[in-house]
């Protein structure tokens, strides 16, 4: 249906500027009915009334928290944000939702238009042959030891079948590569015989002018020994594997959302794996068959794995210096028993550094120190929303991460937990962070202070250059004189027009 404007520009082009019906269709772009049907109206009394929203009884109790995930998704980058599936899962699992999926998801939809966030760009896809694969790293985020961190997740995507699967990585050096890889061919069941991947680090050390690529030595004894090929894109044309980016969103939103607690990764990856093996139960998004019969059908095009695994180490050559440690890369291992000078050869895994001595016997295994990434997170944005929604706000997927001084700040009173939040937030507005804002509050709590303003005093305090005086040493008040703790609000009393005028007064000098 046109717009108002448009119908009066075409009763105005037909009766002011004489355009004909085919005219006035040229011009606008429109059908000869429609230009016909407004240009001749005579009746503009008709009223299109507009159609009801469908209420969803099931939806009420739930559509803050869903709000609340709608909006902390836009602060995040597109890639992380999580589909309607995710939300519907996470409903259902943690807050006990009984309504159906296609519920939700007609919600969310609705939802995001009202609240003017664009809908996801679809890519069509080309069709490709059973047993090929892509090949990519993603970055994504999980609750690691309590804490929210940053790791690396390797996705290989079967474009025939839309199936796909991942292993979560501490890097994206060559022996994670490649542990990675082999992963992913043992959940397979077996290995593509041709893989798409971009010039990772891992795997090409150089290109030359002709396009040809200088392999690491890891990589083609890895390519070798599971006989597939590998196919590489061009530079910065990462979209020559268009499936293989579209899993690693899809693994990002779909499997690692809510985000997963983990201690170790190899908890992790059978987790994910078992992710994987469940959303093979869905139909393919254009084929129409569901993805657990054509992943059956693509597995008989891949290699069979080799009789033994391929052993993703390197090998080095070290010597015991003086304090009886041995250094391999930026870390120092400690060695008690060996003898200063001593030559001893280093075994490497992703995971683990093995130390041999010169009969390759074996003195001590250490694990590799990985440091995780910390997540840095956007209070600001997060509690603009808490103050828009305040009923979802606990059902955050950061909520929990907020320090313990302001929890404990917000959940003291359910009375003034609005207010309370709208107090963080204009915190937060004037540039404090949201560590500072902890340490005042819990200094706060220390000295019983509620009130807003003698927050705002405290803060005043703490963030000066200068350091607050010393407490001057009474000695001579009465003790109860000392830690006598003034009620703001008593003051009140003094004013003429307060509630109880001159009595309030006196009543105030009484309890003086």
């Amino acid at each position: 249906m046109l717009t108002m404007p448009q119908q009066e520009y075409i009763k105005h082009l037909y009766e002011k500027e004489d355009y004909s019906i085919n005219k006035i269709r040229k011009a606008m772009g429109i059908n000869w009915r429609t230009a016909d049907k407004y240009a001749k109206n005579e009746d503009w009394n008709k009223v299109v009334v507009p159609k009801q929203k469908r209420r969803r009884p099931v939806m009420e109790p739930f559509t803050e928290t869903v709000d609340v995930w709608i909006l902390e998704d836009q602060l995040l980058p597109r890639k992380e944000r999580r589909p309607a599936t995710a939300m519907w899962r996470q409903l259902k699992t943690k807050h006990g939702f009984t309504g159906s999926e296609r519920t939700l998801r007609a919600y969310v939809s609705e939802r995001k238009k009202e609240l003017k966030i664009e809908q996801e760009e679809q890519y069509l896809e080309l069709e490709h042959p059973a047993g090929e694969a892509q090949v990519d790293f993603g970055m994504t985020h999980v609750i690691w030891d309590g804490e929210f961190k940053e790791i690396r997740s390797l996705i290989t995507a079967y474009p025939f079948s839309n199936s796909g699967f991942t292993v979560p990585l501490p890097g994206e050096n060559s022996l994670c590569f490649l542990y990675g890889l082999q992963m992913i061919f043992e959940m397979s069941g077996g290995v593509p015989r041709k893989m798409r991947l971009d010039n990772l680090s891992a795997a090409v050390i150089s290109i030359k002018k002709n396009g040809q690529r200088v392999l690491c030595e890891h990589f083609v004894r890895f390519m070798l020994h599971y006989r597939f090929e590998a196919e590489f894109c061009n530079p910065g044309k990462g979209n020559e594997k268009g499936c293989g980016e579209n899993k690693v969103g899809y693994t990002r939103r779909n499997w690692y959302l809510p985000y997963p607690e983990a201690s170790n990764f190899e908890a992790l990856t059978l987790e994910l794996h078992q992710r994987a093996i469940e959303d093979l139960e869905r139909p393919h998004y254009a084929k129409g068959t569901q993805m657990a019969t054509l992943w059956e059908e693509e597995q008989k095009a891949l290699l069979p794995l080799p009789r033994e695994p391929f052993e993703p180490v390197e090998f080095k050559n070290v010597r015991v210096n003086k304090y009886g440690k041995v250094k391999i890369d930026t870390e120092s291992y400690e060695l008690p028993r060996a003898k200063v000078g001593e030559s001893i050869l280093a075994k490497i895994w992703w995971n683990k550094v093995e130390l041999l001595d010169h009969n390759q016997q074996h003195l001590a295994t250490f694990p590799r120190p990985y440091t995780l990434k910390p997540k840095s997170i956007d209070w600001k944005g997060h509690f603009a929303i808490f103050v828009r929604k305040p009923k979802g706000a606990g059902n955050s997927s950061l909520y929990r991460f907020l320090p313990p001084a302001v929890l404990n700040y917000l959940e003291a009173d359910s009375e003034v937990y609005r207010d309370r939040l709208k107090f963080i937030s204009a915190l937060l507005e004037e540039g404090y962070t949201i560590d500072f804002i902890a340490q005042v509050l819990s200094k706060a709590t220390e000295t019983q202070i509620k009130d807003q303003a003698l927050i705002w005093h405290l803060i005043y305090q703490l963030s000066s250059q200068h350091s607050p005086p010393e407490p001057i040493d009474d000695a001579h008040s009465p003790l109860v004189v000392q830690k006598y703790l003034p009620q703001v609000e008593d003051y009140d009393q003094l004013m003429p027009q307060a509630k109880g005028g001159e009595k309030g007064a006196e009543h105030f000098a009484a309890k003086v």
